[in-house]
């Protein structure tokens, strides 16, 4: 970010008066993908006219482009989208990016173990947008891993009530479900992997070994062979032989 400073101030003292404004050159050189020289006017833009909504969302986005590509702090970027959901709190593109943002943020400190971080970043990323399961479902996984069971289950079906396109979600749900003896939910919910083949299929076989000893709890030993059958080969289902 430092150097992206350095590089607003140089472009300025480099820029003709040609009439063109900052915002006019940062338009211009997003047109052309050039995002370290559209973002360095984007700031030149904003330091006049910080409340200029949507040039904040467009050096936002780029500068969340810029992260994608090329890592780094991602502090400016998540500054800057507070900005504008104080702003704008019910404007769907800067709810989806900050909490999106959140959420990759909170990943990041749950795999250097940083616990309480991730479930603070969660927590508010759920806030941000509501209508979007992505960070329930990551609560979820995170209170399983921490053993807090029953918070765990309570965040997978608030993530599965908003329908994210998520197979491990369903997968995971449905197996909390069948070890709850709640049978009829838990094949719903399985049958949820199989429909979003399209997302993934690399869960299907497990989603089965599980589908199998359902309808076998059911009473359909038929469908519980057939979903057994079509099971990763480690599926072991406690009352099905294995003709």
């Amino acid at each position: 970010m430092k150097n992206l400073v350095i590089f607003a101030a140089v472009i300025a003292l480099a820029a003709c008066n040609d009439g063109r404004t900052d915002l006019d050159r940062a338009k211009e050189a997003a047109d052309y993908t050039d995002r370290a020289r559209a973002i360095g006017f984007y700031q030149l833009h904003l330091e006049d006219n910080p409340d200029d909504f949507d040039a904040r969302l467009e050096y936002t986005l780029l500068l969340g482009e810029n992260w994608a590509f090329e890592g780094g702090d991602a502090g400016p970027i998540l500054e800057s989208l507070e900005v504008l959901f104080v702003e704008q709190p019910e404007n769907l593109r800067v709810k989806e990016l900050y909490a999106m943002m959140l959420v990759r943020q909170a990943q990041a400190a749950q795999e250097a173990r940083r616990y309480g971080e991730t479930e603070e970043l969660l927590l508010q990323a759920s806030d941000v947008h509501p209508d979007v399961g992505t960070a329930s479902y990551h609560l979820g996984v995170l209170y399983g891993e921490l053993d807090r069971g029953d918070e765990a289950f309570a965040a997978l079906i608030s993530a599965a009530l908003k329908r994210p396109q998520i197979p491990d979600l369903y997968l995971q749900l449905g197996r909390e479900y069948l070890a709850r003896e709640m049978i009829d939910r838990a094949v719903n919910t399985l049958l949820l992997v199989d429909e979003l083949r399209g997302t993934s299929t690399y869960l299907i076989p497990q989603a089965n070994c599980a589908l199998a000893e359902a309808y076998l709890k059911r009473g359909d030993e038929s469908a519980a062979r057939a979903r057994r059958d079509s099971a990763h080969p480690e599926c072991s289902v406690p009352g099905l032989d294995a003709e």
